[in-house]
């Protein structure tokens, strides 16, 4: 087990098990994917504008985000932006939303856009040229910019002339200026997030790839100089085979909302939306993958339903699906007045509140136009998952093990986010060779029996690392009946 590589590990950062990059051996443990437990509508159309209709017969009100709701320290609560109104590419607007909790949401009256010949609503929007706007679509705040008119930046997508994203900036989230910038090609569904670690912007643009819809990435460290884009995920091969089997199991399957159409040889995957996000030493992927059936009667795109995929990522580029490319977030069934029934378009980051994730969505009940359509069909809907709680370690009553790679630590004590309390797990400290430390193995190892998501471990009386002339050890945890999410040191 010796090795010549040695990585370091910064105070504070988990390290969590999405892949094997880390990691010399694994016994007798299996990797498992969690979903995160739904919570249901947080935020729904007015019933007003639910029920007008759109251009093509419709509703014209379906309200969507492609964002994730941003804390304003200095407000002391909870922003967030919504889309959704069918006007067009040149007059977009968003919907601006406020809470204490992020559970219960209002409108405040923002008085800068006309509907229906008021201004009394909460719609805010990007000033273009003229009398033109843009909608406010993915937004971020970056508490380091000197300069606080720009602290909240955003993306938007117009017509200039091709369909290409722009960014603006504001000074509260309301009032929005675009920024001098050079627009992007990219079709409709981009996304947007901030590495406060690296202080990196990331954008990613839809582009066509082999099966349909694909995704590249942008990025930029002032928000002023953006990178090429890049092509990074995209449906393959293999998604398609898996495709036909999930469409037939849905259409098999009357629990679930069924289609309008259903084209056996049109069946098939691409991505309609992919989101880039930090996540402690990691990127995360929310892929929402969408289930194509057919072309609709009237010609105009196709039906279908969606699935989000979880993937992750050191680098940005280089990609790998979690959980065998089984859904994290999937269709709700029928009967229980859930949105996601048909179309997700998935979190575009997960917000961190006390030890638990919480991922914003959209759900809607049709993705094309059924003979009887309900007005309150779509939200934005809440699920909430663990800290960490993506992807774990599980050990049955047989027990295993799992034997880091060589690393260097910043800090002193070691901690576990882990499910213990029907069985058990110790940790022993080795050298890089493999041989167990005196004072931190065999019977001195550590252990913890609880279910917490931060759990300290110790050596008897020992709370600290171990002083090592090298300076790099490795971690060997051995569990019974547990689950182990992540570790960290602090």
């Amino acid at each position: 087990m010796a090795s010549n590589a040695s990585r370091n590990i910064a105070r504070m950062e988990r390290q969590l098990f999405f892949d094997d990059a880390d990691i010399a051996r694994i016994d007798g443990l299996e990797r498992t994917l969690h979903q995160p437990n739904k919570k249901g509508a947080v935020i729904r159309a007015d019933p007003h504008m639910a029920l007008l209709s759109g251009s093509d017969g419709g509703p014209a009100y379906r309200p969507q985000t492609r964002t994730a709701p941003v804390w304003d320290a200095e407000a002391k609560l909870w922003k967030f932006w919504t889309i959704g109104a069918k006007i067009d590419y040149d007059h977009g607007r968003s919907s601006y939303h406020e809470s204490r909790d992020g559970l219960h949401w209002y409108q405040p009256s923002i008085g800068q856009l006309e509907y229906q010949g008021s201004l009394d609503n909460n719609h805010v929007a990007i000033p273009l040229d003229g009398t033109r706007t843009s909608e406010v679509l993915g937004v971020v705040y970056d508490a380091s910019d000197a300069d606080p008119n720009r602290r909240f930046k955003a993306i938007s997508f117009i017509m200039e002339p091709d369909l290409s994203i722009i960014f603006a900036v504001s000074p509260d989230g309301i009032v929005w200026k675009r920024h001098d910038v050079p627009a992007i090609l990219s079709g409709d569904e981009p996304n947007f997030s901030f590495d406060a670690v690296d202080h990196r912007f990331i954008a990613t643009v839809k582009v066509r790839g082999k099966w349909g819809r694909s995704h590249a990435v942008t990025s930029s460290q002032d928000f002023d100089e953006w990178s090429e884009p890049e092509l990074v995920f995209e449906a393959d091969d293999e998604d398609q085979a898996l495709a036909r089997e999930v469409i037939a199991r849905r259409l098999a399957n009357p629990a679930l909302q069924q289609t309008v159409v259903n084209h056996p040889e049109e069946h098939g995957v691409d991505v309609y939306n992919f989101s880039i996000s930090r996540y402690e030493s990691r990127y995360i992927g929310f892929a929402s993958m969408f289930h194509h059936v057919g072309r609709s009667v009237d010609g105009r795109n196709h039906d279908g339903f969606h699935h989000v995929q979880l993937a992750s990522s050191r680098d940005m580029y280089t990609w790998e699906r979690q959980g065998d490319r089984r859904p994290f977030i999937d269709s709700s069934p029928l009967g229980g007045g859930a949105y996601d029934t048909v179309q997700m378009l998935g979190p575009s980051s997960p917000v961190m509140r006390g030890d638990e994730l919480w991922f914003y969505y959209t759900g809607v009940k049709f993705r094309r136009l059924p003979p009887k359509w309900d007005p309150d069909h779509a939200a934005i809907c809440l699920a909430t998952l663990r800290r960490d709680g993506f992807v774990s370690l599980d050990a049955g009553g047989e027990g295993g093990s799992v034997v880091t790679e060589p690393f260097h630590w910043e800090g002193e004590q070691l901690f576990l986010n882990a499910v213990a309390d029907e069985g058990a797990i110790t940790v022993e400290i080795l050298d890089v060779d493999g041989q167990p430390l005196d004072g931190y193995s065999g019977q001195d190892a550590a252990g913890v029996s609880e279910d917490g998501v931060r759990q300290a471990v110790a050596w008897g009386e020992r709370s600290r690392m171990p002083d090592t002339a090298g300076g790099s050890v490795r971690l060997r945890i051995s569990m019974t009946n547990a689950q182990l999410f992540s570790y960290w040191f602090e």
